[in-house]
């Protein structure tokens, strides 16, 4: 595996500098990156978007969404959108840290990933009228060869690098691929 324990991956978190996007006229809003199973062999827990959604139908994403009044930042935005969307108790999560700010370049959100673990695989009752479909996978199906693929894309004079995780049937890209990549390097140490 990539590293010995996630208590490594809660280090590397809170030791290293995270960007913080400054951009005043974009929506915020935070997911939560949920590893679960044992912390040998973490899953990492996406889901389906269902088509009836106003933002990114059909996607795989993670849970999370717009920030609302009452959130006291990111990791409360992040763990009640995941109890909203997946019945998933916020007081089963360990929160190890967070990711870099993401920002999405078509809907204009700025997302702050939370990462957190949650020990065996709880029962989840998603939301029909937001999940599709839970999508579990072991995070070390994501190393495999051909797992992983990256395009670079050149718009409005800038180029921006494109990473997928093609996987069983699915594509993980976009905002949840940026994620997911700098979720497997925080794992590297890189």
């Amino acid at each position: 595996m990539l590293i010995s324990t996630l208590e490594t991956l809660r280090e590397r978190l809170r030791v290293r500098s995270r960007h913080v996007a400054d951009n005043p006229t974009a929506r915020r809003a935070a997911v939560l990156v949920p590893l679960l199973g044992s912390e040998a062999a973490p899953y990492i827990l996406y889901f389906e978007r269902t088509h009836d959604v106003l933002d990114h139908k059909g996607e795989i994403c993670f849970p999370g969404g717009s920030f609302e009044p009452d959130d006291a930042g990111p990791t409360s935005a992040a763990l009640r959108e995941a109890f909203e969307e997946l019945a998933l108790p916020p007081e089963e999560v360990h929160i190890l840290g967070m990711l870099d700010d993401v920002e999405t370049h078509v809907s204009n959100f700025t997302v702050t990933p939370v990462v957190g673990f949650i020990d065996g695989h709880p029962e989840l009752r998603p939301d029909p009228l937001e999940v599709a479909r839970i999508i579990k996978v072991p995070l070390a199906r994501l190393l495999e060869p051909g797992v992983a693929s990256t395009q670079t894309q050149h718009r409005d004079g800038k180029t921006r690098v494109i990473y997928a995780y093609t996987f069983d049937g699915n594509r993980v890209w976009g905002a949840t691929g940026r994620i997911t990549h700098a979720l497997i390097e925080a794992l590297r140490g890189s």
